[in-house]
């Protein structure tokens, strides 16, 4: 099913509601999404629910460029495993085609084009669903997010060359060109974020600061013994639908060699390979529990190149296929 996104997409509109003089409880209920999982990455929430929701906050709060306020609050980390995925890279390029490969694993209802020039690059985003509420709104959000990612990369210097929105405007001129320091031209072909093709080959920090920062976070203030296998298994979770949650990458995001890795996680009676295993059930059960999320999107989820992979996954774990787990798990015939 394509009208789905991350609730993770979600994050700090429940404070910008508030900002803006709104119940955030009271626009959550009407477009049916549930306050308990904004902010999480495992938990899915329809596309149409999301852009429904920024189109009528701006409306009735008075607040045109709502969207673009949100984005301006929100970190990259909200697009989770594909952050990761992007911060992994070499380069910059690198880290580009990297999100266009794995922008489903955030949205499937979300396309994204890169257009590779003889001196610029277009970064195109645009969404699959045909029939959209408030579709100027989403995009808005979308490119909004896209520039905070670009400087997440790049470093907060980074401006664009010219931003293209196929939609009429829908705030005051100026909003836009501060928010994005650029020419800003409404009515275009593309959905599109312009920037020089030398950009594309700057090598990125080989630290992942999210990541680390992640695992730092869950280290701190815990017991010694268990707090490192839990920053482990943090970054296995949100590897796992980028395809990353390898031994050497997972051990590159927290500034360690592999063996060292193996070795800490073994003095606590742990392996690398276990942890992963036990991340994919424990995602396996949170997923399956949503019927929202198609069992194609489970295994992509999970970090399975096959759906035959998460078939001998669930009869080694549940000892049933996946759709009888489901089952069991929603009490549905």
């Amino acid at each position: 099913m394509a009208d789905l996104i991350s609730a993770s997409s979600l994050s700090r509109v429940p404070e910008l509601i508030e900002e803006c003089g709104g119940d955030p409880f009271e626009f959550c209920d009407r477009v049916g999404i549930d306050l308990a999982v904004i902010g999480t990455y495992d938990n899915f929430v329809p596309f149409s629910a999301l852009s429904t929701l920024l189109g009528l906050c701006a409306r009735e709060l008075g607040v045109p460029d709502f969207a673009l306020r949100l984005a301006s609050r929100q970190d990259p980390d909200i697009l989770g495993p594909v952050a990761i995925a992007a911060r992994s890279a070499d380069t910059i390029g690198d880290a580009l085609a990297g999100v266009a490969r794995y922008a489903h694993v955030y949205s499937p209802a979300i396309a994204v084009e890169l257009a590779v020039g003889e001196v610029d690059v277009s970064y195109g985003v645009d969404t699959v669903l045909h029939r959209l509420p408030y579709r100027a709104h989403v995009v808005e959000l979308a490119l909004g997010v896209t520039l905070q990612t670009f400087r997440m990369m790049a470093g907060r210097d980074f401006h664009p060359t010219h931003i293209s929105f196929q939609h009429p405007r829908i705030s005051e001129m100026r909003t836009y060109t501060d928010y994005f320091g650029c020419a800003v031209d409404f009515g275009c072909e593309r959905n599109s974020l312009t920037f020089p093709r030398g950009i594309m080959h700057r090598h990125l920090p080989r630290v992942d600061p999210l990541a680390y920062d992640l695992a730092v976070r869950f280290m701190a203030g815990r017991d010694a013994h268990v707090a490192f296998h839990d920053a482990v298994s943090a970054l296995i979770v949100r590897s796992l639908p980028a395809a990353a949650a390898t031994l050497d990458r997972v051990a590159a995001l927290m500034v360690l060699h592999p063996r060292t890795l193996q070795r800490r996680l073994g003095a606590e009676g742990k392996s690398f390979e276990t942890l992963v295993d036990d991340a994919r059930r424990e995602l396996a059960l949170s997923l399956l529990s949503n019927v929202d999320v198609s069992l194609s999107e489970v295994s992509r989820q999970l970090g399975y190149s096959e759906p035959s992979t998460l078939t001998r996954s669930c009869k080694r774990w549940f000892a049933m296929a996946p759709l009888a787990k489901r089952r069991q798990l929603t009490g549905r015939a």
